[in-house]
């Protein structure tokens, strides 16, 4: 089983802290939500452990046997495309194999290729050109890149964002049925605490730079613990099928409300 492990993690912009001394470690086969309120420093966090911006601390990534894997498995899914490019949707996912392509592509990337179209449902779209995709069907073309690579980390960033519900489920399990099948760790900043209960295996909150919070939903998706959090008065219940639900009821009158662990 692969382990990542994040130690002592900071990033500032023009010396301003926003992500203070984060620790953790995540393990192969599971989906962690990131949450928290706007600002507090999750896109930050997932783009300095996909090396796209300088950080302080140290990231690691091991497979079982403890031997280092390199950083070029990690794959970085930033939110909604809003690419123009005319290439098509077999084109794009291809280039999620641009490290190990040369002059002549080899018959084994192709067929990567149509595999992932295949398995993600999207295989009628092979000859589209990306910029005629709706904005779901992007979002999915994007992840069939990056799992093309065949990554060992997969970064999500608000891939539900501004998708409607069906495809917002579609790309989550998606991720899901990848993780588990496959045993990579993924990360995925969400603010739907719906899909976050309903998609979780453990849960990162963070609150102004740091770690307010992980660990399973039933230890994070707490109504006094949200409430402190999100200045919101929540309701936490469960529904018939089993899922936590979390209602927003109104903004908190009161600058914080004490929560006891």
């Amino acid at each position: 089983m692969i382990k990542m492990k994040v130690s002592n993690l900071a990033v500032s912009y023009q010396n301003k802290p926003v992500i203070k001394d984060v620790s953790y470690t995540l393990k192969g086969g599971e989906m962690t939500s990131v949450i928290g309120p706007n600002g507090t420093g999750k896109t930050t966090m997932i783009k300095a452990i996909a090396h796209l911006i300088k950080y302080k601390g140290k990231v690691t990534l091991e497979d079982s046997d403890g031997q280092p894997i390199s950083k070029n498995k990690i794959a970085y899914v930033p939110q909604m495309s809003t690419t123009t490019t005319t290439l098509s949707v077999f084109e794009m996912v291809l280039l999620g194999r641009v490290k190990e392509l040369n002059w002549k592509v080899e018959k084994h990337h192709l067929d990567a290729v149509t595999q992932m179209l295949d398995r993600l449902g999207l295989l009628s779209l092979s000859n589209r050109p990306f910029c005629r995709l709706s904005g779901g069907q992007r979002q999915l073309v994007t992840m069939a890149q990056a799992l093309v690579s065949k990554p060992k980390v997969l970064l999500l960033d608000e891939p539900t964002s501004a998708l409607d519900l069906r495809h917002q489920l579609q790309v989550l399990d998606v991720a899901q049925q990848y993780t588990k099948q496959e045993g990579i760790i993924t990360m995925a900043v969400l603010h739907d605490l719906a899909l976050v209960a309903r998609y979780s295996d453990n849960i990162l909150l963070l609150h102004n730079g740091y770690i307010e919070k992980e660990g399973l939903q039933s230890d994070v998706l707490k109504k006094d613990l949200l409430q402190k959090v999100y200045q919101v008065e929540v309701d936490v219940s469960i529904s018939n099928k089993g899922y936590t639900t979390v209602t927003p009821i109104r903004p908190c009158k009161i600058k914080q409300l004490e929560y006891t662990a």
